[in-house]
């Protein structure tokens, strides 16, 4: 054969070697098979004869794995192996209690990745696991009647139980291989509502997540004008304003905030479970208030049928203040002489000749007390000053003051005055001598 017929030929029989021979090869690699796995009731050697303790000082549960072979390794779970000891036809395997698997390997026989303990791994107890190391098609498989279980709770720390037996957690799960068919499982966490039913182990891996409801709340509280106030639930002094609580049992509870310089403030709260009740709490000083001065500047009018004048008020007030007062018509009349409604001069003259015109001045000055008798309605009494002339002009150029329409001397007034927010409305009587009658009415503001 020429060297060129052998080159050609030679890939293809690469490739009939790979493959015949490699997937032998490759199959015959993992000859590892676990066939059984027990708990020795009666071997006390984890318990008394042999005993090791974990890192917490707990004694380690003990497996012993059967087998001829040597160099194996193992993979523990997160929480290892605590020792290993070669023995004459067994391996010994010291695990902490709730290890929930293992994988097993070698260098020529292969391995088994994460197999999952048939049964609970206990402090304590010793379990007897058979390793099979010849090849699978001529040895017995263990008998398939087992299914991976994994349950989350929520939270993380609670308590569970299968078939009426408490089970280990691994960082907020449990797994474990279990037998199939159905199982009682019960979800159990202080201040939650616990959760049970049946779940159903089938050919397919269970995985599960278990939320328990909440049977606590919280509160929040806030004081004003100031935080830092004394927050007592149940008589039972836990801190101050703004206050946080921790987690509180679902129902009714009694709340009382003090601070000094305040009142106290006793009420009730309902924590509902899974929320925060948030209240914000008024305190009232128990130092009195100073009230302020309210102001009132107003602009107003006496009216007679004879004579109109103008003038303004200005008061200041809490619960009693004062005001003053001026009114005039800013008018002016000089007399000489003096007469009544009988055209007469009161000095005896005689009548004179009147020409028909008339003159008349007014002008009062008055104080006195302004009272808040109810909001939105004041209160003001006064005396004072005034006068009111009223002059008849003769013939001769000469005025006569008519001294049944004039007069002079004390004045006195009564009236009220009605707020709308900052506009002030007035209203009353004035009088000259109680002699001279006058209806007062002004507008303004108030502030």
């Amino acid at each position: 054969m020429t060297n060129n017929a052998i080159t050609r030929l030679l890939p293809a029989g690469l490739l009939l070697l790979f493959l015949f021979v490699v997937p032998h090869s490759v199959t015959a690699q993992n000859k590892i098979q676990v066939t059984s796995f027990q708990r020795m009731e009666t071997d006390i050697t984890a318990r008394i004869t042999a005993p090791r303790k974990d890192q917490n000082g707990e004694i380690c549960a003990l497996i012993r794995i059967v087998t001829t072979e040597k160099n194996f390794m193992f993979e523990p779970d997160a929480l290892g192996i605590v020792a290993r000891e070669n023995k004459p036809g067994e391996i010994w395997l010291y695990v902490p209690r709730g290890a929930r698997r293992i994988s097993i390997m070698h260098e020529t026989l292969g391995i088994v990745r994460n197999y999952f303990y048939p049964d609970i791994i206990e402090k304590a107890v010793t379990y007897e696991m058979v390793l099979n190391t010849g090849e699978w098609n001529n040895s017995p498989a263990a008998e398939n009647n087992m299914q991976l279980l994994v349950l989350r709770p929520e939270p993380s720390s609670a308590n569970i139980f299968i078939d009426d037996e408490q089970m280990p957690l691994e960082n907020g799960f449990f797994t474990a291989t279990m037998k199939k068919g159905e199982h009682t499982y019960r979800v159990e966490a202080p201040m939650y509502h616990s959760e049970a039913g049946v779940l159903t182990l089938t050919d397919e891996q269970k995985i599960m997540n278990v939320t328990l409801k909440p049977k606590f709340g919280y509160i929040e509280i806030f004081s004003l004008p100031e935080q830092d106030a004394k927050v007592h639930v149940d008589t039972l002094l836990v801190g101050n304003t703004p206050y946080r609580s921790d987690r509180m049992m679902e129902g009714g509870y009694k709340i009382r905030v003090e601070k000094d310089l305040y009142f106290p403030i006793d009420t009730l709260v309902t924590v509902l479970p899974g929320e925060t009740t948030s209240m914000t709490l008024k305190m009232v000083s128990t130092i009195k208030p100073r009230t302020p001065w309210t102001t009132l500047i107003m602009a107003q009018a006496n009216y007679h049928p004879s004579i109109l004048a103008y003038g303004g008020m200005v008061g200041f007030v809490k619960k009693a203040g004062f005001y003053i007062r001026f009114v005039s018509d800013f008018g002016s009349v000089s007399t000489e002489l003096e007469c009544d409604d009988t055209e007469a001069l009161t000095d005896g003259s005689g009548k004179p000749y009147y020409t028909g015109n008339t003159a008349k001045a007014r002008m009062s000055a008055t104080g006195g007390l302004l009272l808040k008798i109810a909001n939105p309605l004041y209160l003001y009494a006064g005396g004072g000053y005034g006068n009111v002339v009223c002059a008849w002009e003769t013939v001769d150029g000469k005025w006569a003051k008519n001294t049944d329409h004039s007069t002079t001397g004390a004045a006195a007034e009564l009236g009220g005055v009605f707020r709308i927010e900052k506009l002030a409305l007035s209203l009353g009587f004035h009088t000259v001598n109680f002699k001279h009658h006058e209806v007062v009415g002004g507008v303004g503001f108030i502030f």
